[in-house]
């Protein structure tokens, strides 16, 4: 990965190969980006995408082989007590064929297929997650 520190955060080139999270959070963690904001464009393969089901209180997560062009990718970084920063992302993916058809969801994992250029923003307010009872899910409470 290459990065360039910007204004108030930081332009990152994924390479071919990386993977995504955890190459983020290890960054993150090395540069003491502990709040963010991202966006994303590029390429990824090899994804793990779903969405959280409130009545189970569990993600459900399927696998895509890939290749997706990355439409759209937003998330923030965040922190929980005793954890690396936490990435959380969400993603709208198109499909590298003719049907361009699109997935979209939260992303636990993608492995960069071509490129990934990432723009960080830092967050000078303290993003932390809580647990919150009536979900089950880790919220970021600002107020904390």
């Amino acid at each position: 990965m290459q990065a360039v520190q910007i204004h108030n955060g930081f332009f990152l080139v994924f390479a071919r190969g990386e993977d995504f999270i955890p190459t983020l959070s290890r960054f993150c963690e090395q540069n003491g980006v502990h709040w963010g904001q991202f966006q994303a464009i590029g390429a990824v393969e090899s994804v793990e995408i779903g969405y959280y089901d409130l009545p189970s209180r569990e993600y459900v997560f399927r696998s895509e082989e890939g290749p997706f062009e990355v439409a759209s990718m937003d998330g923030n970084i965040s922190e929980m007590e005793g954890e690396e920063p936490v990435v959380h992302a969400h993603a709208v993916l198109s499909r590298c064929d003719e049907s361009l058809e699109c997935i979209g969801g939260h992303l636990r994992a993608a492995t960069v297929a071509l490129t990934l250029e990432v723009c960080l923003w830092e967050v000078t307010q303290p993003l932390i997650r809580l647990s919150d009872d009536e979900t089950g899910l880790n919220l970021i409470n600002i107020a904390a």
